[in-house]
């Protein structure tokens, strides 16, 4: 009866500790990805800056939006969404302008926006002065092919 205790507490203990090393090396997605969204905010208003644009504000809902994007990408790398709907159709009204910035394989927020401003049709969207809002999703998905996936949503309400 004495061992039988003994197993139980070891068999407690082991699953304890496998627990505690399973949340502390689980990996967030969400709060990855929002790491990232202000990284790519700040990056993307020292740009804007060097041309005395205002900068743009991060919005939570577009980052929701931009967040579905990446996903999306994963499956049509493309701006047209996996069911043929306008890219757009990814955000909620009301909104008078949007614009969208889509990128993959780019391993940091540095490298991606480094690459929109070398891309003369991405530049043009995050250097728009009546843009207003910045919406950023990140996904990383090591079993496909490019692995990072990038979206940026831009509004004018």
């Amino acid at each position: 009866m004495k061992k039988f205790f003994s197993l139980l507490i070891l068999a407690a203990l082991f699953l304890f500790a496998s627990n505690v090393y399973a949340a502390s090396s689980w990996r967030d997605d969400t709060t990855v990805s929002k790491n990232f969204a202000r990284e790519v905010l700040d990056l993307v208003n020292v740009e804007r800056r060097k041309e005395n644009l205002r900068p743009l504000k991060l919005a939570r809902d577009l980052n929701h939006y931009a967040q579905v994007r990446a996903k999306e990408i994963t499956k049509k790398f493309s701006h047209t969404r996996p069911n043929g709907k306008s890219c757009f159709t990814a955000v909620a009204r009301p909104y008078r302008m949007l614009g969208e910035n889509i990128a993959a394989g780019q391993k940091s927020s540095a490298q991606v926006v480094e690459e929109w401003m070398n891309s003369p049709s991405h530049r043009e969207n995050i250097m728009n002065p009546k843009f207003r809002e910045l919406g950023v999703g990140y996904l990383y998905q090591p079993e496909l092919k490019y692995k990072h996936y990038w979206t940026q949503f831009f509004r004018l309400r």
